[in-house]
């Protein structure tokens, strides 16, 4: 299949590190590949690093005429069987330039709980969880025309001996004897990096926390300053910055939290899994399709520090539960939450739209 994946974006988050692992996979596995969105941009550099081709498409609003003349050019040209839109922007302009009973065929992915609007023009839609596929069911679309496919990451690196695991968490600057519970996410409020720092101090001396990704936002910086007037507890909280090697590091930690006021689903909690992680996490959204309360994980109210501390608190006490929510966590991953899942369940949805419209 020839397909054109769309994203307007200049950040990095979930929905980007979805959509470059899908257009690597899918070139992996014969098919032709192009990205069009704004180049000057995380995901623009990354396809181009990746040899992956590329159209700068820069997407100015939702009504951008020139920059939907340049998709409806590039799909002419590329001969493409699937447009396939990301987020709400590349949802509609891949509705636009593509078809509902024709090629190319217009898809796309709701990455988000929120998302409803601007995708009536596409063929199908690709729900990432199960409270994704809510949403647009009750916002009216039909269910016919929306599919739940979870998001999948690749499989973790080999973990690392006794010593490797040591001087990881050396060059990390893990204390000896800390346990080191570690966030993946994005700096914004959604994320809840701030109940995570309160929530440290109910926690005992012991317990560090390591903050991974770009602090440079508005939130990031008012988070960081407020650490700032409190330094016994900001010799216990870390900010690592942006990180392109998180499943490398994963293993230098003893636990995962993720504190979301909104999530569709969380990549950073598989990637938790598939690196052997106990999982402490919020009941917001898609995550507790996969984080099953003492089962895979452990599940807390969001809004609340003190619950957030309890839970990291049971974790780091109680040795057999980490065990079991680690054994869970990696089976569910292997199960439902590979990337090569994600992908045949992709590559199968796509083949079915091409075949409906013959």
């Amino acid at each position: 299949m020839r397909i054109v994946h769309v994203l307007h974006s200049h950040g990095y988050g979930g929905a980007e590190n979805h959509a470059l692992l899908m257009m690597t996979l899918q070139r992996q596995t014969g098919h032709d590949v192009c990205y069009a969105g704004p180049l000057d941009s995380w995901l623009g550099r990354e396809c181009e690093a990746a040899g992956i081709p590329s159209e700068h498409i820069p997407m100015h609003g939702l009504f951008d005429l020139w920059s939907h003349y340049k998709l409806r050019a590039l799909l002419k040209r590329f001969r493409a069987d699937i447009v396939h839109g990301h987020l709400i922007r590349g949802a509609m302009y891949a509705g636009r330039a593509g078809h509902r009973h024709r090629a190319p065929v217009a898809l796309c992915t709701a990455h988000a709980t929120t998302a409803r609007t601007h995708m009536q023009r596409c063929a199908h839609i690709i729900a990432v969880s199960g409270a994704v596929r809510d949403g647009l069911l009750k916002a009216g679309y039909a269910p016919d025309d929306v599919s739940l496919i979870y998001n999948g990451v690749p499989e973790a690196p080999p973990s690392p001996s006794a010593e490797q695991r040591q001087t990881l968490r050396r060059a990390l600057g893990i204390p000896d004897g800390a346990f080191a519970v570690v966030h993946v996410g994005r700096f914004v409020r959604d994320k809840g990096q701030d109940l995570l720092i309160e929530a440290m101090n109910s926690l005992p001396a012991d317990v560090h926390l390591y903050l991974v990704g770009d602090p440079d936002t508005d939130y990031g910086r008012n988070v960081l300053t407020a650490l700032s007037s409190q330094p016994a507890l900001a010799a216990r909280v870390h900010s690592l910055g942006f990180r392109p090697d998180v499943p490398q590091l994963l293993p230098a930690f003893d636990a995962f939290a993720l504190a979301s006021r909104r999530e569709a689903l969380s990549i950073a909690v598989i990637e938790a899994f598939a690196a052997g992680l106990p999982v402490v996490a919020t009941d917001v959204g898609g995550v507790p399709e996969i984080v099953r309360h003492e089962d895979t994980g452990l599940l807390v109210p969001t809004e609340n520090a003190t619950a957030l501390a309890g839970g990291i608190h049971r974790l780091q006490a109680d040795a057999p539960l980490r065990a079991h929510l680690v054994a869970q966590g990696g089976r569910l991953y292997r199960e439902q939450l590979t990337a090569q899942s994600m992908l045949n369940h992709t590559l199968a949805l796509y083949q079915r739209c091409l075949t409906s419209t013959r």
